[in-house]
């Protein structure tokens, strides 16, 4: 049985960033704003000429930044509280730089998504799979629903009322995530199971993390409904601070249906320490334990986009690996040889060095043609000038 594992490079045909080029967009929004009230240095100031270091050093990416911020907390140190808050500060710049990213890149993801028609194909030889993803993009949802493929996240389509007028929701309660009843697709149904291990742009805790919600497109919606969701979310939230003179860091300050103060407390998991009990995180566990119980049932992992750099998930997937007849493909355009976490496992493995496009499109089972190759060089083109803007966006000698 197939299920599929999806990391960055998935969405990279997308436009949606790697972590380099991200991070080069982080560092200039950042650095350029350290003379703003966006991070507080009043109780600390010479915290300030560390962290514009941190923010610069060419050797780290942005999950590693947040990780050198999460180790000062740690260690107990005088400037153990302001590490952390600045930690916070940062995830919530990277929450709005990627919706930002995502919203500015639904041109190019509207043109490319056509490209992935082969889903349905996939779908068709297996009627259910399983399918886990660190990404924090809604790429994959709304594949799904441009080709008409039904797919499931663990959330159930009851509307709560209370939070109808910030966006449109779908729900999933905390009975729910502790008894591991989600709502995915079971025996005798057709379609994708989506587990999203890492939180998600469109994904909040509220009441206490007894209510999540999911942001979803009303009926009829184009491709980039979905995130168009999360902006009212987010727009809702920007109205209501600005009457209350006061700003949040990691929720959303909203009004519900009925005039009260609700806040939505943001899911994005980023830093060194996810899912080690640390640091409280929103991105439930339960997501991580279906992870772990869904794999078992699996024979074939294609891992499409992931670059093995997360330790608790390589676990996982050894441990996994251990059972000779399980087989893991990686599909990667760069990668040569496997993981040297997984040299073991090399006779069992196999890499196919293409994305997401030629993975989705071997499913069609037929020949491309000469204008399809054409269109999708042009739309690799233009992500590659994409990526190249992102890169020049920072050098060691420039931080604005």
């Amino acid at each position: 049985m197939k299920a599929i594992f999806l990391g960055a490079g998935a969405s990279y045909e997308c436009g949606m960033p790697l972590v380099w080029e991200f991070t080069n967009v982080l560092r200039v929004n950042v650095l350029k704003r350290l003379n703003s009230k966006l991070f507080d240095f009043r109780k600390k100031p010479n915290f300030r000429a560390y962290f514009e270091d941190l923010l610069s050093r060419s050797d780290l990416h942005y999950e590693q930044i947040i990780g050198e911020l999460e180790d000062i907390y740690l260690g107990n140190g005088i400037n153990r509280e302001i590490a952390l808050k600045v930690a916070h500060q940062l995830i919530d710049c990277i929450q709005l730089l990627l919706l930002e990213d995502q919203t500015k890149t639904s041109p190019l993801f509207s043109a490319k998504v056509q490209d992935y028609k082969g889903i349905q194909g996939l779908i068709s030889e297996q009627a259910i799979i399983d399918v886990f993803s660190l990404n924090h993009d809604i790429n994959f949802e709304e594949i799904c629903k441009y080709h008409a493929v039904p797919y499931r996240d663990g959330f159930f389509d009851d509307v709560e009322p209370r939070y109808a007028n910030i966006a449109n929701f779908k729900t999933l309660k905390i009975e729910n995530l502790n008894s591991g009843k989600l709502n995915f697709f079971e025996k005798k149904e057709v379609g994708f199971n989506l587990v999203k291990l890492h939180g998600s742009l469109d994904i909040f805790a509220v009441e206490d993390k007894n209510l999540y919600l999911k942001c979803t497109p009303p009926l009829g919606a184009k491709i980039g409904g979905h995130v168009q969701e999360v902006v009212k979310a987010e727009t809702h939230s920007q109205a209501v601070c600005s009457q209350m003179q006061t700003r949040t860091v990691r929720e959303l300050l909203v009004k519900d249906a009925d005039g009260e103060i609700q806040f939505l407390r943001r899911s994005l998991l980023s830093g060194a320490h996810k899912f080690k009990g640390t640091f409280e995180q929103i991105a439930p566990q339960a997501f991580l334990d279906e992870f772990k119980k869904r794999l078992k049932a699996a024979t074939q992992l294609d891992v499409i986009g992931y670059g093995f750099g997360d330790s608790h998930i390589n676990d996982i997937l050894k441990e996994w690996m251990s059972t000779s007849s399980n087989s893991l493909h990686i599909y990667d355009p760069y990668r040569k040889s496997p993981p040297i976490e997984f040299e073991k496992y090399t006779a069992n493995i196999t890499i196919s060095n293409v994305g997401l496009t030629q993975y989705f499109f071997q499913y069609e089972k037929r020949p491309q043609t000469i204008l399809e190759h054409i269109r999708q060089s042009l739309l690799d083109a233009g992500r590659e000038k994409l990526k190249e803007k992102r890169i020049r966006a920072w050098s060691p000698d420039k931080s604005g």
